[in-house]
């Protein structure tokens, strides 16, 4: 197991480079939001759950899933936010937060990434 508390930027670089891709902006041009998880024990199904929150809303804020009325905006921004959440789930590597991950979208991070590539 790969436990990095003190290291948010992992969560942030994953949100970045796909937000990034999907948008055709350059890294530098995409807002970055670092999700702090030091203080949440992430082996326990209520820390697992929290740093999840966390991360979906980081990648909904980076991808701009609340701010397109346009339904192929939109559409690519929960797209982004999916493979984003996707991503730094798997950079966390921790079972607790990748069941979590499972329960709440039913597929697993590998699968779901290799499904949306």
């Amino acid at each position: 197991m790969n436990i990095h508390t003190h290291n948010p930027i992992r969560i942030a670089a994953a949100v970045t480079l796909f937000a990034a891709l999907t948008v055709g902006a350059h890294a530098a041009d995409v807002p970055q939001v670092h999700v702090n998880y030091a203080g949440l024990n992430v082996n326990t199904p209520a820390g697992a759950t929290v740093l999840y929150q966390r991360i979906r809303g980081a990648a909904d804020l980076v991808c701009g899933v609340a701010d397109s009325r346009d339904l192929a905006r939109l559409s690519q921004a929960k797209a982004c936010a999916a493979h984003a959440t996707a991503e730094a789930v798997a950079a966390v590597n921790v079972s607790a937060l990748t069941g979590v991950y499972e329960v709440k979208t039913r597929v697993a991070p590998v699968t779901r990434l290799a499904a949306i590539r």
